[in-house]
């Protein structure tokens, strides 16, 4: 059946204990990243875990035998345990071939499939089988104080504003990046509500990237000023993913400046993509996009050489 779409904190607002207890059955959650992941499922009705009667198993261990044994055989003893299935991307091809091809009702218990990313079986299972299919959408760039306030809320922060706002300032609007400040400051000031901003300026450093005025570095050919910025940095795997993947995306748009036409008005952005691509050519453009498609996998394998690699690719600038 469908699935439904939601932003984490819209998510939580209308449905507080992730599933509804009245509705047994099968259930898909498509998380947006892990943090979020592990926040919502935190949520899981007590009556479930208090008692004992959900499991966790993680998909890459399950066949379709143990689907025959656990939902298709007759128990003796009558049981309605539950199973909560991790990192179902795992799921095995022969089992996901067999869930589809032989779909069966749950009507006392639940089976809950939680996705920690995007997985072409959830969109399989979303078309193929029945029961409850949810997306949890990430966070847009614009939307870091509600991203905030929902992480804030899960180590039970009440933060002045003007520390919210140095942290939105000075993180990026990630999970992952929230994530480690919310429980670090709640470590330190519980609740945190009369903290003062002087405590969370020593605590926590500003590290943030403007991928926008980076963007606009490299496209003016400042590639020297760019890669020696991002080798004198303190920057993590993940933000590396993600400012590359979001390099490639700036390239194919200064490769293709088509997606400007018919529009009724070019943002400050769209037109220095008009104006910077004039600078490169085609050929250049797509070494680049090479460049960038390799760093991108390289920090997501968290290759320990990548820093390295950055300070070549900065010699080379010359």
């Amino acid at each position: 059946m469908p699935s439904s779409k939601w932003f984490p904190w819209d998510f939580q607002k209308s449905c507080p204990n992730t599933i509804d207890i009245k509705k047994p059955g099968l259930h898909a959650i498509q998380f947006c990243d892990e943090f979020i992941s592990h926040i919502l499922l935190e949520n899981l009705p007590k009556e479930l875990s208090e008692n004992g009667a959900l499991f966790k198993v993680n998909a890459a261990d399950l066949t379709p035998d143990w689907f025959e044994e656990k939902f298709l055989t007759m128990s003796l003893f009558g049981t309605q345990d539950s199973y909560l299935v991790i990192e179902s991307h795992n799921l095995n091809a022969k089992t996901k071939k067999w869930l589809e091809e032989n779909p069966f009702e749950i009507t006392d218990k639940f089976l809950i499939f939680s996705f920690p990313k995007s997985s072409k079986i959830f969109d399989s299972f979303s078309k193929k089988l029945k029961g409850e299919f949810i997306k949890i959408e990430a966070p847009r760039f614009w939307e870091g104080m509600q991203h905030l306030e929902f992480i804030c809320d899960y180590f039970d922060l009440s933060l002045p504003m003007n520390v919210k706002n140095y942290l939105l300032q000075s993180l990026e609007n990630s999970s992952y990046e929230f994530y480690q400040a919310a429980n670090l400051i709640q470590l330190y000031f519980p609740g945190g509500s009369h903290i003062k901003l002087e405590y969370i300026q020593k605590l926590i450093r500003s590290n943030k990237l403007d991928h926008f005025a980076l963007a606009s570095m490299f496209g003016t050919k400042r590639r020297a000023d760019f890669f020696n910025l991002l080798s004198s940095k303190e920057l993590d795997f993940e933000q590396m993913r993600f400012l590359f993947n979001f390099m490639q995306g700036h390239l194919f748009k200064m490769m293709d400046t088509s997606y400007c036409d018919g529009k009724a008005r070019l943002s400050k952005y769209d037109k220095e993509i008009l104006s910077h691509s004039k600078a490169w050519g085609r050929d250049e453009l797509q070494v680049e996009l090479h460049l960038f498609g390799e760093l991108e996998v390289e920090a997501k394998s968290k290759n320990p050489l990548l820093k390295n690699r950055l300070r070549l690719e900065y010699l080379a600038s010359f």
